[in-house]
């Protein structure tokens, strides 16, 4: 038995139905990468509003590191104290002492993942996750403003064969992770209000 195929073109067209298709499927993908995007909780860079009235200040205590890797919360917190004063809506303090809002963040995880190997069987390409909770709180009444409590952000660099530059790549790549991380932090804060 032979089916017949089920779509029929007008002769007349010269395939401008079958453009149209092509630009109607196009689109109708365009909007649903667009809806799956922005339901997952990215932003667009400078899309951003200001904080609630009065708080002018955020104190940003160095972050809890619940991981194996030294000095990550150092660079962590770092950066988010750099992406707050780049922005210059609100000064910073590093602890609570008059600040109107705190943020306090606890990294969770860091998971250093082999993603391509040589011939020779030694990894070329690793990958960085982080996972960390982050939430932002008035220092008076302990009101949360702001809460995510699962920001993922993960990072690929290259190695070397020379033990020593593979370290070095290592925190090149924990800078970039942090970087990524505390700008997407402040933007998801900024846009929240």
């Amino acid at each position: 038995m032979t089916l017949a195929p089920r779509c029929h073109r007008n002769p007349d067209s010269s395939g401008r139905a079958s453009r149209r298709d092509g630009l109607a499927a196009a689109l109708a993908a365009g909007l649903a990468l667009t809806s799956v995007v922005s339901g997952c909780g990215y932003h667009l860079a400078g899309h951003s509003s200001t904080l609630p009235a009065g708080i002018t200040t955020i104190g940003i205590p160095t972050f809890v590191n619940r991981t194996n890797r030294p000095e990550l919360e150092q660079r962590v917190t770092e950066h988010i104290i750099d992406e707050f004063t780049t922005r210059g809506r609100v000064r910073i303090v590093p602890g609570e002492e008059g600040a109107q809002a705190v943020l306090r963040g606890e990294i969770l995880s860091y998971v250093v993942t082999p993603v391509v190997i040589s011939q020779l069987g030694r990894a070329t390409r690793y990958e960085i996750l982080i996972t960390a909770h982050v939430a932002l709180s008035e220092t008076t009444t302990d009101r949360v403003l702001w809460e995510d409590d699962h920001f993922l952000f993960k990072n690929q660099y290259d190695v070397q064969t020379d033990p020593q530059a593979s370290i070095d790549q290592e925190i090149v790549a924990i800078d970039d992770v942090a970087t990524d991380f505390s700008r997407s932090v402040v933007t998801s804060i900024l846009e929240g209000f």
